[in-house]
């Protein structure tokens, strides 16, 4: 009697099948400058506008001359005239049509008088040290495909193909609306029977992180009336709604029934833990998540389910964490009918990685989420003794994986 129901849920992937069937994003695009767009998705294909260069320039710093003056070998230059017989042409630079090849300007002396002294290894040919016209890029030449994230380096090759406003996928706006009576402001010294909102500032940065534009609620009470016009608000504004805390089934737990009446719930529970009462619904053609309170809880689901719906609204694959294999300093078990996350310190031990499980049961709760790796313990894994080898994922670069 009173023990927690922990089989019969869906897996995750199950669960995320089983919404993505239920609910179909629109992918919007809008337009954003060229300097906005780093970071973003881009919605259309990109070719380039422009030929570069746009006539022949210069492979290199020296002088541009006439061929034709070399048809025999090195000319007498010692009456050459700049502007007559040569003219500057720096990297990439245009000069005049006349001059039609570039000597190289560590080959080429120029002196006081204006005259040159040419090495005597300078060859000369037609077009020799010469850029042709549209070498660096053509005109219709496959710049980005759509679908990728814009990076600095982009930019630069959008900038060179002509691009001035780029099309890119809308953010998608999710609304967060945390919600307990005990609940206060991060920055406010909580009193008896109070707790510190923490997930605020969490999901809206990782939803940030995901390529999502955060619509943040101010905390709503565990009052009907007060969520429900909450709820109502975040529909009509937003393209996705996060309900954070009351998913269980306790006394005040008001979301659950609120989202059931308003919408289609697809799962409440799944199998993954912590937070395995995370509800997915959809009201108003909209997903909603009701995201379980605890602040592991709460990274979790956003982990794995509110970032895969945001990359679906994106058009993008779920972001993947770079990972190790390291060694586990001590035995750890997890719940075999769960997928279970875990949080940890990889440490760098005799030339190999070793694995430091927190429990943030025990205490280690702010431990936890400042770890630098985490592995989710697939269904069926009932735990390992200290020894084993496992792949953890990084949450910070291995340039930060300090020594044991």
């Amino acid at each position: 009697m009173g023990e927690k129901v922990m089989e019969g849920f869906p897996s995750r992937e199950e669960a995320l099948e089983d919404f993505f069937a239920a609910w179909e994003p629109t992918l919007a695009e809008e337009l954003v400058d060229l300097d906005a767009a780093v970071g973003r998705v881009l919605a259309r294909d990109i070719a380039a506008a422009n030929t570069l260069p746009v006539v022949r320039a210069s492979s290199f710093d020296g002088i541009a001359v006439k061929s034709a003056a070399f048809a025999n070998g090195l000319p007498d230059t010692s009456g050459w005239k700049l502007g007559v017989d040569y003219v500057r042409a720096d990297t990439g630079d245009d000069f005049p049509d006349e001059f039609d090849a570039v000597v190289m300007i560590e080959k080429a002396a120029i002196q006081p008088d204006g005259s040159v002294v040419l090495d005597d290894d300078v060859k000369v040919e037609p077009g020799s040290g010469v850029r042709p016209a549209g070498s660096t890029l053509k005109a219709g030449t496959p710049i980005m495909k759509a679908g990728l994230p814009i990076r600095p380096t982009d930019l630069a090759a959008l900038a060179m193909a002509g691009a001035t406003m780029v099309p890119v996928r809308r953010k998608p706006r999710v609304a967060f609306i945390p919600t307990g009576s005990e609940l206060v402001p991060a920055g406010i010294r909580p009193r008896r029977g109070q707790n510190v909102d923490t997930n605020s500032l969490m999901v809206k940065h990782l939803l940030i992180q995901y390529g999502a534009e955060p619509v943040m609620f101010p905390i709503v009470h565990d009052d009907p009336a007060e969520l429900e016009r909450a709820f109502a608000e975040a529909l009509a504004v937003a393209d996705a709604v996060v309900v954070n805390g009351g998913s269980a089934v306790g006394e005040e737990d008001f979301n659950v029934r609120m989202i059931e009446a308003r919408g289609t719930v697809v799962h409440h529970y799944i199998a993954a833990v912590p937070g395995r009462p995370l509800m997915m619904a959809v009201a108003d053609g909209k997903p909603v998540i009701d995201l379980p309170g605890p602040t592991l809880a709460a990274y979790y689901g956003s982990e794995w389910c509110l970032q895969a719906i945001v990359a679906r609204m994106l058009g993008v694959p779920v972001h993947r964490h770079p990972t190790v294999t390291a060694t586990v300093a001590a035995d750890f078990s997890s719940v075999p009918v769960m997928a279970n996350i875990g949080r940890l310190d990889v440490v760098r031990e005799n030339e190999g990685y070793v694995a430091h499980y927190y429990n943030f049961k025990g205490g280690q709760l702010a431990e936890c989420m400042t770890s630098n790796a985490q592995r989710v313990s697939p269904i069926g894994e009932a735990g390992f003794p200290a020894g084993t080898e496992i792949e953890v994922e990084l949450l910070r670069g291995e340039e930060f994986v300090e020594e044991a």
